[in-house]
């Protein structure tokens, strides 16, 4: 059979997009309208750039079982395929729709198909196309997927998928040479891997990864990740890797096994994690900078505790999370720290006090992200049933408007905010001779 595996991608938004983050919704990087918003909207555009893993595990298993495969990114189809397989996007599913529908008008015979986290849980907006794949897509066609008999308009994944019977991810004809992580992950070529799914954690009422990713957690071995960075290297190149998972290091055995294994085979590889940080001691961070962990993405959220327990957001303890923060920097490890403004009860006030805690911080790089209630979520729901909700384009819901009536701000006030936390935090002597030290030190890390 002759299959593609499509991601339709999107020239006319200005912005960064990434549509395998948050979740697997995707995000969009709009930082406002002025000029140093658009510098800053420039330089992500060109420095963060994530292939979608899902695309390379599904390659590697329709390959497996005997099938022609190709990755396209963009639009130019221009032979008929047996199979067209979509990741759709809560950032960019109008795009895709419509790309999907000139491909189904120049090869009607063809069927195409939408997955993800965001068609499993909006299917509605795909039905005029063939098929939605609910659930895991790499297990329907890992452990069920023989013929096209078995798709049905809506095809629900009946197995949990275990890590460790996925074969390696397989990136060939993917555009390597684009990817990049920089400023966390200075290495190129530049690949993605996953080493967990799922996150056990209470933060599922709001977090799109535990909400609709599920909060079983499951972890590839060691033995298997390691196998896969070796693939990586030796058919890619590959110098730096980010894993994707939404919570790196629930189990410290494993994680002490993976790095155990690079460092006594001498592996030359720089890598980055997303973690909590109240998971994070000096013993396995020393450990895993020795592996060649170089960068660590940590949930920060806001400095106003009222905020958060208003939100149902536990925070990490300030003592813990600048002593973790200090040994990191102080080894070589950065640190990309993610803020949320907009919460229930946050005020103009206690945004700016998180905007300052931020800036001494002074980590890598800062995210400044406005609370988003994403469908599929509790937080949604809860929002939805209280009639919160006042944003109708399904596309808003990208972490960079607000979408509900917030109890002490307008979108106006909050927009105007989110343009200041950037332009404050980037455009400032601290941090740009904190950035000039960083690429000093790479020399030597």
């Amino acid at each position: 059979m002759d299959i593609c595996l499509l991601n339709p991608t999107n020239s006319l938004k200005g912005e960064a997009m990434n549509k395998d983050l948050a979740g697997g919704l995707g995000t969009l990087s709009d930082f406002g309208g002025s000029f140093t918003s658009k510098v800053l909207s420039f330089i992500k555009k060109k420095s963060v750039i994530l292939p979608i893993i899902s695309f390379a595990y599904i390659q590697a298993i329709l390959k497996k079982k005997g099938h022609n495969v190709a990755y396209v990114e963009g639009d130019n189809i221009t032979k008929k395929y047996d199979l067209i397989l979509v990741y759709g996007s809560i950032v960019d599913f109008k795009n895709e729709v419509d790309i999907c529908k000139k491909i189904k008008h120049n090869f009607p015979s063809t069927k195409i198909g939408f997955f993800g986290s965001f068609p499993s849980i909006r299917p509605d907006l795909f039905n005029e196309f063939d098929f939605v794949i609910i659930g895991e897509a790499e297990s329907f066609f890992l452990y069920e997927f023989k013929s096209m008999n078995q798709i049905k308009k809506i095809t629900n994944v009946k197995k949990i998928l275990n890590l460790d019977d996925l074969p390696s991810p397989d990136f060939d004809n993917f555009p390597i040479d684009k990817y990049s992580y920089f400023p966390a992950i200075k290495e190129k070529p530049f690949l993605v891997l996953q080493m967990s799914k799922g996150c056990p954690y209470s933060c599922a009422y709001y977090c799109p990864y535990g909400s609709i990713q599920g909060k079983q957690y499951r972890k590839r071995s060691a033995e298997n990740i390691f196998a896969d960075i070796l693939k990586l290297i030796k058919r890619y190149k590959a110098k730096g890797i980010q894993f994707r998972d939404p919570t790196f290091g629930i189990d410290k055995a494993e994680i002490t096994k993976f790095c155990n294994l690079i460092i006594d085979n001498k592996i030359k590889i720089k890598f980055g994690i997303e973690t909590r940080i109240d998971l994070l001691d000096k013993e396995i961070i020393s450990l895993m900078f020795r592996a060649g962990l170089r960068n660590i993405n940590v949930g920060v959220e806001t400095i106003n505790e009222g905020v958060a327990i208003i939100n149902k957001r536990k925070l990490i303890e300030i003592k813990k999370q600048e002593e973790i923060i200090r040994y990191c920097d102080k080894i070589g490890v950065k640190i990309s720290a993610f803020y949320i403004i907009g919460l229930f009860g946050d005020s103009i006030d206690s945004i700016k006090k998180t905007i300052d805690y931020a800036i001494k911080l002074n980590t890598n790089t800062a995210q400044f992200v406005i609370s988003c209630p994403y469908p599929g979520t509790k937080y949604y729901d809860y929002l939805k049933s209280k009639d919160l909700i006042i944003e109708e384009e399904i596309e808003k819901f990208n972490s960079a408007n607000l979408v509900f009536k917030h109890d002490k701000l307008i979108p106006k006030e909050l927009l105007k905010l989110r343009e200041y936390s950037f332009k404050r935090y980037y455009f400032r002597w601290g941090y740009i001779l904190n950035f000039l030290k960083w690429r000093i030190r790479e020399f030597w890390l």
